[in-house]
């Protein structure tokens, strides 16, 4: 599965008037972009062990890797996670149709301008984020 596909559900739910939907949009589009980023890094030889580990490690990956453009994403990605799990696990604030759809534009954006990179460009972050410590 191509997991481009949650950023669909994404867009259905962000400007629901029901909050769980709200909430659900946020989460989708969180992972819509991280697993776009993991599966292309992977295949092209990017090693992740399939823990929660890695949700940090592809964000350090990507802000350190010296490519504009990923660290751009990057941080995107840092802060949807932020927004993920506050959508998820605190109850008592109330997610409000302009963060969801925020959240839901900042994927699309990032998803974009991944998107855009080339693949000699892609495989140069490849090589520097196998280069890290």
């Amino acid at each position: 599965m191509d997991g481009r596909s949650f950023i669909n559900i994404a867009r259905q739910f962000c400007t629901s008037q029901d909050e769980a939907e709200r909430r659900t949009s946020i989460g989708r589009s969180y992972y819509a972009l991280y697993n776009l980023l993991i599966t292309t890094l992977s295949e092209r030889g990017v090693i992740f062990k399939e823990t929660p580990d890695d949700h940090y490690k592809l964000i350090g990956y990507l802000t350190k890797c010296g490519n504009r453009t990923a660290g751009l994403v990057g941080i995107t990605l840092k802060d949807l996670r932020l927004e993920r799990n506050r959508s998820d696990y605190e109850m008592k604030i109330t997610v409000g149709l302009d963060m969801s759809d925020l959240v839901y534009k900042k994927a699309t954006r990032a998803i974009t301008e991944f998107d855009s990179i080339s693949a000699p460009e892609l495989q140069q972050i490849v090589d520097k984020i196998q280069a890290l410590p």
